[in-house]
């Protein structure tokens, strides 16, 4: 298997913490399975220390972490369904998949034979990205998510196990001693499944988490999960309805000012024109077949309970983007995407048919402040 690093979760600790002061921890993926950290002390120009973090994960029983390996030929059909590959797939499985897509809205993490197979040794573990959390105390919590399938790859073989190893809960790794030793939360309240999330301290010293929700299954809206015990558990996740998401999730980042506001920034997209939303809205489908489109920030001043403010940030397509503060100015860093060229017939029929529902490369990062 190759090497493929991300979901990377850094923190620089504050100049008063007991331990490193100023120390950068960074804290990444290796074939989003494996947790490994590093850390700078000179402000990120050099970097040392390269570790795994060992027990920061699920095996399964009777194997031990070191020997532990994801199983990579897990697909849609751990969960019922066997419309993984062309050559086999089952018509009368697509069928009920497709319906409880449309029809069922409540979601897939409400329907038992779903959520039983949320159980056992995690597959695909994700941290952040892009950051982490230093809380008043002193204490790093790093936000992190784990799904039950990783995602089939084979000629022939369909994305739809790719996109359902977001089928996922939270999870929080956490150090009192400055990253020399980690240990993992409490499970959190499963609510309707956590994914891609960052984590803010409020006024009352709980921790907020915002989160990708799954959206291919679910209500596509943001999710949100409190803490009480700086980390240690987390409330069932409840979805956001001020913040909607596109169809198949998005990241998004999030920040505080330590008090009760509370900034979100992710996409914003407008309803969906396409053909394909057109046979959807036939078949009253209720899925909007949005894309990664038009970034957006709201603003939160009673601790993320409701977001009255919206500003537009950008009409085009964007994906990642981080959130940080610049003495108290909040600034955003975020990826651009350019439309795909259309010179001819096909191309225009192609974007028409799908519209943004697309692959999206990043063509340049942006990095801007911004006022709400």
């Amino acid at each position: 298997m190759p090497l493929v690093i991300g979901n990377i979760a850094p923190v620089q600790l504050r100049s008063d913490s007991a331990h490193h002061p100023g120390r950068i921890l960074a804290p990444y993926k290796r074939n989003n399975f494996k947790t490994w950290l590093i850390h700078s002390d000179d402000d990120g120009v050099t970097w040392t220390g390269d570790r795994e973090l060992v027990n920061v994960t699920v095996t399964d029983p009777g194997v031990s972490y070191e020997d532990a390996r994801p199983h990579c030929d897990r697909g849609m059909d751990y969960f019922g369904f066997h419309i993984d590959s062309v050559d086999e797939l089952n018509w009368r499985d697509l069928g009920r998949f497709a319906a409880q897509l449309c029809y069922h809205r409540t979601g897939i993490f409400h329907r038992s034979n779903w959520r039983s197979k949320l159980t056992g040794a995690w597959q695909f573990v994700g941290t952040g990205p892009s950051k982490s959390l230093q809380l008043r105390s002193g204490r790093v919590v790093v936000p992190g998510y784990h799904g039950y399938v990783r995602g089939l790859e084979d000629d022939g073989v369909l994305p739809t196990s790719q996109l359902y190893s977001s089928v996922a809960l939270g999870h929080t790794l956490i150090t009192d001693d400055g990253g020399d030793t980690w240990r993992m939360s409490d499970d959190w309240g499963e609510g309707d499944g956590a994914n891609e999330n960052e984590m803010v301290e409020l006024h009352d010293g709980s921790v907020l988490t915002n989160s990708r929700s799954l959206s291919t299954g679910t209500p596509q809206f943001r999710l949100q999960a409190r803490s009480f015990d700086q980390g240690e558990s987390f409330s069932p996740t409840k979805f956001t309805p001020e913040i909607q998401s596109p169809f198949n999730g998005a990241y998004g980042s999030t920040l505080s000012d330590g008090d009760r506001t509370v900034y979100h920034a992710s996409p914003d997209p407008l309803p969906a024109q396409s053909y394909l939303q057109i046979a959807l809205d036939a078949l009253n489908c209720n899925i909007n077949g949005t894309g990664r489109t038009r970034l957006s920030v709201w603003k939160s001043t009673t601790a993320g309970y409701t977001y009255s403010d919206k500003v537009l940030l950008d009409a085009g397509a964007s994906a990642q983007n981080s959130f940080q503060w610049m003495g108290k100015t909040p600034v955003l860093l975020y990826e651009q995407s350019d439309p795909d060229p259309m010179f001819t017939v096909e191309a225009i029929v192609a974007r028409k048919a799908v519209e943004d529902l697309t692959v999206q490369l990043p063509h340049r990062f942006v990095f801007r402040t911004v006022d709400i």
